[in-house]
């Protein structure tokens, strides 16, 4: 009988082990995500100044500048990481658009505070870029975890679900190491 009591506490202390080590991971990314959630902020308010210097410079496509003005920059104001993370993501191949279609605007790019937002911003995606790494391998170790065989009934009685990470990338922006430049005008 003790034996069979010493296997089972064995069994359920394994258990709460993996468990544990879950919900560190689980931790570790939601840390990590207050330092994205922080610099998604950012991101749209550069990214809205950016848009409202176009716009004062005549820009013509109105429908993008709506379309990212609908999306807040890329950030919505919410608990849901899920979503924040989408709203980010979807401004992103706008913004590639957006700041393509900026190189038309020679005047734009002589600019000194737009040329400066275009370069803070770039700093701020590479910042992005490094915390999203991070913040995706806590999520890749959650998931990953979860699939352990002493996780499975825990996991089934607690509803542990897979999280989703972040992959955001602009192709526009210029590198931080290279200065920005205005575009020749055409």
């Amino acid at each position: 009988m003790y034996i069979i009591l010493g296997i089972i506490m064995v069994i359920f202390a394994w258990m709460q082990l993996a468990y544990g080590r879950l919900q560190k991971h689980k931790n570790d990314a939601r840390t990590q995500w207050t330092r994205i959630d922080a610099l998604l902020q950012s991101r749209s308010q550069f990214i809205l100044r950016l848009m409202e210097l176009a716009e004062s410079h005549d820009f013509e496509d109105r429908e993008l500048l709506a379309e990212m003005y609908d999306l807040q920059g890329g950030y919505i104001d919410s608990t849901d990481r899920e979503l924040i993370s989408e709203s980010a993501e979807t401004v992103t191949p706008l913004l590639d658009r957006f700041l393509h279609q900026t190189k038309e605007h020679p005047a734009l790019w002589e600019n000194e505070e737009f040329m400066e937002l275009v370069q803070e911003l770039s700093e701020m995606e590479e910042e992005i870029q490094l915390q999203s790494s991070k913040y995706n391998q806590f999520i890749d170790l959650y998931n990953e975890h979860r699939q352990k065989p002493s996780l499975k009934y825990q996991i089934a009685i607690l509803g542990a679900m897979p999280l989703r990470g972040i992959h955001l990338k602009s192709d526009e922006l210029p590198l931080i190491d290279q200065p920005v430049e205005s575009p020749e005008p055409h």
